[in-house]
């Protein structure tokens, strides 16, 4: 049976540079941390953290709660977040909140019931007093994923919403788009209100004045973006092209669009920010960015893993840049 000696020797590292990559107790560059995870895999070494757990009094299970675990970006990750973990010993409990807030904390309460090691939280974000009301319940090692909770002192990893909302708006400018809807999400959310600023910013940067008429806010429901597209598209200047946050939205859009007998691209542009699974099963294919989800799942796993290890949260938050995939939703008009 390999041991962790024969890890180190095939890595050509030392003991302690092994123990500090899966343990994360300790700054392990990412050239090292490769070399030691390749000679794991070569070793077959098995990490005994079950035995080093139950010496401590820790558990091994890291709870997952996210709003709908059915929701491609949600399943996604908690697939690549067991992947990671499952690396380093963890198993994953998983919870959906559906984004109710009172369901949230029962399934927070009951995790922290069953002694998880630690928790990765997709926060609803939604109510008055959320955030306090958040700070003063959960308790351990937490990670926040997705959305950001500003004051509160969790460590957190998410998209880079500016910058993808900079790739999205630039991309249409460019193919001379200026009448263009945005179809926002909830307003508490951060991702939803972080990209929206940042588009108005690029809009209003290229000298072009977004119409208040074509901004949708609080659409995160199906049949809401397939109400708001209708409505958009029936103004006397309709917009030119439409941006999604979700799949959600852009299921709503896409359906709205064809119930008006409109076609994509070649009556109005489609975009998402969404940009999992976008371009199955949809014509044309859908223009959308994608999230580094793997980049996630290990920051992610090297936060936890880090506070397992006694070291504080500091409140960092670790934004991950998408990358823009160019489909067939988009055409350049003028």
């Amino acid at each position: 049976m390999a041991t962790m000696k024969d890890v180190a020797r095939l890595a050509d590292v030392s003991v302690t540079t092994v123990s500090a990559t899966l343990s994360g107790a300790a700054p392990v560059s990412e050239t090292l941390q490769k070399r030691v995870w390749d000679a794991i895999s070569e070793a077959g070494y098995q990490p005994d953290l079950i035995a080093r757990n139950l010496r401590k009094g820790t558990s091994t299970t890291v709870g997952l709660v996210v709003p709908d675990i059915a929701v491609p970006w949600a399943a996604h990750l908690a697939r690549a977040m067991q992947q990671a973990l499952s690396d380093r010993g963890y198993h994953m409990l998983f919870a959906s909140s559906g984004d109710d807030p009172e369901r949230e904390f029962r399934e927070i309460a009951l995790m922290m019931a069953h002694k998880v090691a630690g928790l990765i939280i997709a926060p609803t974000s939604l109510g008055e007093g959320y955030a306090d009301r958040f700070v003063k319940t959960v308790r351990g090692p937490v990670v926040l994923v997705d959305r950001v909770l500003p004051g509160t002192g969790f460590d957190t990893v998410t998209d880079d919403n500016v910058y993808g909302a900079q790739l999205v708006t630039r991309y249409l400018l460019r193919l001379g788009h200026k009448q263009i809807a945005f179809l926002a999400g909830r307003p508490t959310i951060s991702a939803s209100y972080e990209r929206y600023d940042a588009f108005r910013s690029v809009l209003s940067s290229d000298g072009v004045e977004p119409r208040e008429e074509l901004m949708q806010q609080s659409i995160f429901k199906r049949k809401q973006a397939y109400s708001a597209v209708q409505q958009l598209m029936s103004l006397p200047a309709p917009p030119t092209a439409i941006i999604c946050l979700t799949i959600a939205q852009l299921k709503g859009t896409m359906e709205g669009l064809k119930n008006m007998g409109l076609r994509v691209p070649d009556d109005v542009s489609v975009i998402c920010f969404d940009g999992h699974h976008p371009a199955e099963g949809w014509t044309p294919s859908i223009t959308a960015l994608s999230p580094d989800i793997a980049a996630h799942s290990q920051q992610t796993a090297k936060l936890l893993l880090s506070q397992f290890a006694g070291n504080e949260p500091r409140g960092e938050v670790i934004r991950i840049k998408p990358l823009l995939q160019i489909r067939e939703s988009c055409r350049a008009i003028g």
